[in-house]
């Protein structure tokens, strides 16, 4: 795990400009740095630094990489980045895990390679000698690296299936640059701070963000995931060529009930198993939700001798507190436990901090009790953490897939419509409750719109990024491809942007079993009935892990997220903070939101106005603003 920057410039580049880039994430590799600069003349080698900041021998270099080292596999110097092979023709800098490393070093060594690390960096740079851009589909893991052919002046950079890892670019008149957090590409000169209209409006009304390829940052983009680009220098081109490698294929897996949850305990124990290598010692959160309880579980069930330590966000208000089913697993397996209590005083302390870790506006107060349980896993020095990021995705764990089941049903004339209908109200939902949530995500003659744009942006805002978001947001075709639809575009992106800044924030790699792509695609592409049925969630890992997961955790019917009571902490903890910046006479986003208006409504907020916006909408007000103050955006 690491972080990468890199810069391609026929022309030449200054090379303090990639040191800067690469010390400024210094969080997310602490145990090494390293650079490697390449000249114009295709004939000179390479010059390579490790743990040392010097220049290159020569003028304005055509390439170079920067790379940040969190050794988590071979840990001694062997391992550090950029890498290369011995022939000199093709460098490395790369930040994730390939997690059947052992696998592939195994089939290449048949193929006659050898080895000098016991690392899974030098196996791609293997694999991609032996395979081309093909190895990327051997790999199972995560990743964002850049590898540079030098005989072929040829740029390759790519990104994992989900896009655990990141990886942004910006593509000037004469460059290409690209980091793993937007804020090195910031450190350009060239680069300007300014707000990209569609995200901004995305995000303020319908709470997206990362749902395409481009950021807040007009003109910076993120490369997607699943897809790999290529710079041909030898052309003297800075305009990349991007590709897609793969694809969460919607094709129904059929079979007896019973085969199925054994292929889906067989599944999820190798994806967790898999994550568990590593050359230091590996936790995991638990919420005391399904996901990372049944996570934490199978994880004791492969390895239960030693310590094994849990991380635990809770709550003194009962409504987000979880302790009781972290209490039952804790008990089950026989782990270290660890609760943190994260304070409201504490967030507003830390709110820039974190934006300026995220990079752009997150979406609520869980993001800062996320960041508490990292921070706490870096405390007791456990590197590696497990967690359940994809689990309600491709489980159908949220309550909103119910309700898209129960749509497709609806229209297609389904006699279960009925009886599942009935367990949902059995379940604990009136109709009315029911008809209310449904319209949060079902069509618009039930979904009212949301009236934060319409109450607070300025009309142009409206007017021009509007269209185009009611086909996005809808049901889809089935309940199959909704699934895929969040797992990579509207919840999963997201999540993992969250994930991996808040981790790497502290110096954590933190892997994530249900993301396994081969997991994943069974998954979504199990019966519905095995995924959703009498009102119940999740049926396949229920039914699945009986005798594993605690009966009481197992059957809870209860979701609480991963949450915070953020209504509370804004009221109680952050008032005065808030009043204080968003006062119309200094906002900054004055050319998205009218500034008397934001300041009424913040006024009917902490009166406790009936017709006040609810915290969620005033919250990402709240972050927007604080976010063009940190990045100074105009």
């Amino acid at each position: 795990m690491c972080g990468i920057a890199g810069i391609a410039a026929p022309d030449g580049f200054d090379p303090k400009l990639l040191i800067s880039m690469t010390d400024l994430i210094d969080y997310r590799g602490p145990d090494g740095f390293g650079f490697a600069f390449f000249s114009q003349d295709k004939a000179a080698p390479g010059e390579v630094f490790h743990n040392e900041r010097y220049l290159p021998g020569f003028k304005n270099p055509m390439i170079g990489l920067g790379s940040r080292r969190l050794a988590i596999l071979d840990l001694s110097a062997l391992g550090n980045q950029p890498m290369q092979t011995e022939d000199g023709t093709l460098f490395i800098t790369f930040n994730g895990e390939i997690y059947n490393y052992v696998e592939i070093r195994k089939a290449l060594e048949e193929l006659g390679h050898s080895f000098k690390t016991h690392t899974d960096t030098e196996v791609i740079l293997r694999s991609y000698k032996e395979w081309g851009v093909d190895c990327l589909k051997r790999f199972n893991g995560m990743w964002a690296f850049a590898l540079w052919d030098k005989s072929r002046q040829r740029l390759f950079c790519a990104r994992d299936r989900f896009g655990e890892k990141p990886f942004y670019y910006h593509v000037g008149p004469k460059h290409f640059i690209f980091g793993s957090e937007i804020k090195q590409l910031l450190v350009s000169p060239e680069i300007r701070r300014e707000a990209n209209d569609q995200a901004v409006f995305a995000y303020l009304e319908y709470a997206l963000r990362d749902f395409t390829n481009e950021t807040f940052f007009k003109g910076i983009f993120q490369l997607p995931a699943a897809s790999y680009l290529t710079l041909d220098l030898s052309q003297s081109s800075v305009v990349p060529e991007i590709r897609t490698y793969w694809d969460l294929q919607l094709r129904e897996t059929k079979g007896d009930e019973d085969e199925l949850r054994d292929e889906f305990l067989d599944k999820f124990t190798r994806a967790v198993n898999i994550r568990m290598r590593s050359d230091v010692p590996v936790g995991s959160c638990l919420s005391g939700g399904l996901d990372s309880s049944s996570i934490v579980c199978v994880a004791r069930k492969i390895s239960p001798a030693g310590d094994f330590h849990t991380f635990s966000s809770c709550s003194e208000d009962k409504a987000f507190d979880e302790r009781d089913f972290v209490a039952e697993v804790v008990r089950s397996t026989g782990v270290r436990s660890h609760l943190i209590f994260p304070k409201p005083e504490e967030f507003w302390a830390n709110f820039k901090r974190l934006l300026w870790h995220q990079d752009e506006p997150f979406g609520d107060a869980s993001v800062f009790a996320q960041w508490c349980v990292m921070r706490k896993a870096r405390e007791e020095r456990i590197p590696v953490l497990l967690d359940g990021q994809g689990g309600d995705e491709t489980l159908c764990g949220y309550l909103k897939f119910y309700y898209f089941y129960l749509w497709h049903l609806l229209k297609s004339a389904d006699p279960k419509f009925l009886s599942e209908a009935f367990f949902r109200l059995m379940n604990g939902t009136d109709l009315p409750s029911l008809w209310k949530r449904a319209g949060r995500y079902l069509p618009h003659f039930v979904n009212a719109p949301s009236s934060l744009a319409q109450r607070l942006c300025q009309p142009h805002l409206l007017q021009e990024c509007r269209n185009g978001f009611s086909k996005l947001l809808g049901p889809g075709q089935s309940l199959a491809e909704r699934q895929k639809l969040d797992a990579t575009r509207l919840s999963v992106p997201t999540l993992l942007h969250y994930e991996d800044r808040n981790s790497m924030a502290h110096s954590i790699e933190s892997r994530v079993p249900f993301l396994d792509h081969e997991l994943a695609e069974f998954l979504v592409n199990c019966p519905d009935n095995l995924k959703l049925r009498h009102g119940w969630t999740k049926c396949i890992l229920r039914q699945s892990l009986r005798g594993i997961l605690p009966e009481r955790v197992r059957l809870r019917k209860d979701k609480m997220w991963f949450s915070a009571p953020q209504k509370k902490w804004i009221k109680e903890g952050m008032q005065a903070g808030i009043r204080q910046h968003l006062a119309s006479a200094q906002l900054r986003m004055e050319r998205f939101l009218v500034p008397q208006k934001v300041e009424d409504e913040i006024t009917r907020f902490f009166d406790g106005s009936a017709c006040a916006l609810s915290d969620a909408p005033l919250f990402r007000v709240i972050n927007l603003e604080l976010w063009a103050d940190v990045f100074d955006v105009s």
